[in-house]
């Protein structure tokens, strides 16, 4: 039950009814499956068959008839009495029908339809043609199976063993199942939010209200899954949380065919069933639907998309024909998922990769009445949008918050609810809240998600303080074994303040660092701090280093294992952060100290030799990422989607004479990171960084251009961990600038190198290209290096996870620095990639 509920949790309702009929239709003469017919009661409600031909029909209301239509077949009308529960229904053909689209189009007539449709996108689509809307929508998400279609009962399990048949088990599970499902759902939840969207923002989300059955608060990650579009006018359409080409895509037509299926009415007309499915049939399952396209604006009317695997997955959107607009407005969306008939391959929230597999069957063992609830459990999402109003004033602040989820939003009344649901509440919806109530809270599933959450962003929460993992150990070549502890206060401890400290040793220079400081919460909407710290420890010399950006947690940074140049920095700080908006985000940080590198290096300043120094500087540091998008909840800011490109950008000012310090220079460092990432196909990834430095500074602020490799002998010893975006051939400190630039390109292939069945690595290739230049070397004595005036050059291959997330790369050196000896160039390395299967 705890394996099933906490795996399903993202996923969705359906409501059951009196009377359900369900079937197959076919054709009369071949005995194929007729998919996407159209099927409509008397009650005026329909349905169309799926890619299989079959169809479910459920209604509060007495079924008395069907009428199926088709194109290319005639329409046939079906009278239905009380025992009617499954029908096999046959079609003929319309020769007639058939032969008039034939003759009165010289090409697929569906290919002008979709074309108009293609043509007409932007007047249709209310976010470009709409200068403001808000709607409200109600959302009830849920994991369920239908009790009826049980059997239930008790399987008795026999093994034949030299002939004898012997009783092994009596297997009850099936008998409880139905029990537990006739009295609750498996997992439900339910959401109430405002829409609001403005001409030139994003659309943002405000959750009024939200409820997750045994949780005290919501799982907030979940309420920003993105399980399916809102605008079915993009290029690309999500399902499922995995992207697919848009059938109406600037350039769908290179990936779908299509097919008329009918003509039927809508509430302004008539509109054209267009069947479409994938051109080529790849190695996971494709999208495949039936798109209801207006025949005079074009528009989408409603939509129906399938995706049929190991598991079955079924989305479909409605839309509402605003006459003082004239335009089509979504007003529901429905996606349902249960388990699939056929084993193809396909990917569910775009990294969970299902594959299907053959189990290989006993048969020395029996089962007399051998049943699966697996194939009965379905879940469902159903959205529905009401208050629905356009062109009014709207305005939308700070919108790459494109969720906002209000303090009370989990603490609402039942009367609250009552107030906006769409979709009244069942009594088998209200037992299962108090059934997983008592469940989730006795096996503390909510502890557990708490821990899962500060795993991943580094931390191991305890009840006040999440301890830091980045602090506990480490390895480089200075200290040795570095061991720590340290961490910061939670919004358990408070929500307005904090207060973070860690302490460290390292086993080989024998000494203690440490970092102690609080912060005061000014504004929680703009994330605004401001805070004061102490700081004695040790970084890098000449390293690249931004405070502005959200580093991901790294506990062991392989690279630091052959870095012995390090600088010591006792310093006292003030920073203020500031998000100026939720995709901007600043960070001022005043800071006075000592310097003292921990090699032989010497500054010649003025005729004087300085071994330490002091330094008063004042850094901004922005971190700019226009496509990203965040939710702001009780808990803070999380971000929802990663998006590129992203810029950071760093100035510092070190003022000479204040506070006794000894430089006067600035120093400007930069980045900026993009990713080209194609559907199914390779991605590819630029990187551009570097640094310039005004006035004369010393080694800690300049730039070594990352370098990760040793000319130890033997050249065996030379074999170690790749870095994070480093030059895997350029020696450690081989290189000091006061300015350089570095590109790098990275292409990773889509398919992965099937070696073996187990054996299945992932290939990047790699180039990376660097300049620089050192204005006045000789001020810099007791280390030896060389300026990089005349471009650095490298190439690689990656093969990334050949073995539980293991892999190798080898780069070669090349250009101006290319060294005399070809073993010299070369560099092999490990390379670790973590996966976490989710």
């Amino acid at each position: 039950m705890k394996k099933l509920l906490l795996s399903l949790l993202f996923l969705p309702l359906v409501s059951f009814s009196q009377q359900q009929i369900s079937g197959v239709l076919i054709d009369s003469k071949t005995q194929e499956t007729l998919p996407f017919a159209n099927i409509i009661t008397n009650n005026n409600q329909g349905t169309i068959t799926n890619v299989d031909g079959e169809f479910i029909l459920e209604s509060d209301k007495e079924i008395t008839e069907l009428r199926i239509s088709y194109i290319g077949y005639k329409t046939k009308k079906i009278t239905i009495t009380e025992s009617t529960t499954f029908l096999k229904i046959e079609l003929t053909q319309n020769i007639e029908s058939l032969n008039e689209v034939v003759i009165t189009n010289a090409e697929n007539p569906a290919l002008r339809i979709i074309r108009n449709a293609i043509k007409n996108k932007k007047k249709n689509n209310i976010e470009a043609a709409l200068n403001s809307f808000k709607f409200k929508a109600y959302n009830k998400l849920l994991v369920t199976a239908n009790p009826d279609s049980i059997k239930g009962g008790f399987d008795s399990i026999y093994k034949i063993t030299k002939g004898v048949k012997k009783l092994v088990t009596v297997d009850s599970s099936y008998f409880e199942f139905k029990k537990h499902i006739s009295r609750s759902h498996l997992y439900l939840t339910e959401k109430i939010a405002e829409h609001t969207f403005e001409k030139g923002k994003k659309k943002k989300e405000t959750v009024l209200a939200s409820r997750m059955a045994g949780f005290k608060q919501p799982i907030y990650e979940v309420l920003a899954l993105n399980i399916q579009d809102f605008s079915f006018y993009n290029e690309i359409y999500t399902v499922a949380g995995t992207k697919y080409v848009n059938p109406i895509a600037n350039n769908a037509l290179k990936h779908y065919e299509y097919q008329i299926l009918d003509t039927i009415k809508n509430s302004n007309g008539n509109s054209f069933m267009i069947h479409f499915k994938p051109k080529k049939k790849g190695k996971s399952v494709g999208l495949e639907g039936v798109l209801y396209i207006d025949n005079e604006s074009y528009a989408i009317t409603s939509a129906i998309s399938e995706l049929r695997g190991i598991v079955d997955v079924k989305a479909s959107q409605k839309f509402n024909y605003l006459k003082s607009n004239n335009i089509w407005f979504p007003i529901e969306t429905h996606i349902s998922i249960k388990k699939g008939e056929n084993k193809e391959n396909m990917s569910l929230f775009g990294v969970i990769s299902i594959q299907g597999s053959e189990r290989k069957k006993d048969s020395t063992i029996i089962h007399t009445n051998k049943m699966s609830n697996e194939k009965h459990i379905y879940f469902s999402s159903k959205t529905k949008h009401f208050d629905i109003e356009t062109n009014v004033p709207v305005t939308v602040k700070k919108s790459a918050n494109t969720i906002k989820i209000v303090d009370d939003a989990y603490n609402r009344t039942e009367e609250y609810w009552n107030k906006f649901r769409t979709d009244s509440i069942t009594k088998r919806g209200k037992e299962t809240y108090v059934v997983l109530d008592s469940i989730i809270k006795k096996e503390g599933v909510e502890d557990k998600i708490s821990l899962a959450r500060g795993l991943l962003k580094g931390y191991y929460p305890t009840k006040y303080i999440n301890l830091d993992l980045g602090k506990i150990i480490n390895v480089n070549n200075y200290e040795g074994l570095r061991i720590g502890f340290g961490g910061i206060t939670n919004t358990n401890f408070s929500k307005k303040y904090r207060i973070e400290s860690y302490i460290a040793y390292g086993t080989k220079d024998k000494g203690f660092k440490y970092h102690f400081g609080g912060a005061i919460r000014l504004n929680r909407d703009s994330n605004t701090w401001l805070g004061a710290s102490y700081t004695n420890d040790i970084k890098e010399a000449a390293g690249l280093d931004f405070i502005a950006e959200n580093n991901s947690f790294l506990a062991l940074n392989p690279r630091n294992m052959n870095i012995s140049k390090f600088y010591n920095y006792k310093t006292t700080s003030i920073l203020l952060e500031h998000d100026i908006q939720p995709n901007l985000e600043a960070k001022l940080k005043l800071s006075a100290g000592k310097y003292t590198p921990k090699f032989n290096y010497q500054y010649i300043s003025n005729s004087n030799l300085l071994t330490d120094y002091n330094l008063t500087t004042a850094t901004l540091g922005l971190q700019y990422n226009p496509k990203n998008e965040y939710m702001n909840s009780p808990i803070g800011k999380t971000r929802i989607k990663n998006a590129y490109p992203q810029y950071t950008l760093q100035i510092t000012k070190n003022f000479d004479n204040i506070l006794d310090s000894d430089f006067d220079f600035t120093q400007v460092n930069f980045k900026i990171n993009h990713q080209i990432k194609r559907i199914n196909a390779a991605t590819t990834s630029f990187l551009v960084q570097g640094g310039i430095v005004f006035g004369d500074a010393p080694i800690s602020h300049l730039y070594n251009a990352t370098p990760n490799y040793t000319f130890k002998n033997p050249w065996a010893r030379r074999i170690t961990f790749a870095g994070k975006n480093s030059f895997e051939t350029m020696g450690y400190n081989e290189f000091i600038s006061d300015k350089y630039v570095m590109l790098q390109v990275k292409h990773r292939f889509y398919k992965r190198l099937k070696i073996s069945k187990k054996i299945k690595p992932q290939i990047t290739l790699v180039s990376r290209a660097a300049i620089g230049d050192l204005e006045n070397p000789i001020n810099h004595t007791g280390i030896i290096f060389k300026k990089m005036d005349k471009g650095y050059f490298e190439s690689g291959l990656e093969l990334n996870q050949i073995y539980k997330g293991l892999g190798f790369s080898t780069f070669y050196r090349y250009g101006a620095y290319q060294n005399t000896e070809w073993s010299d160039n070369l560099a092999v390395k490990l390379t670790y990639r973590l996966s976490l299967g989710f």
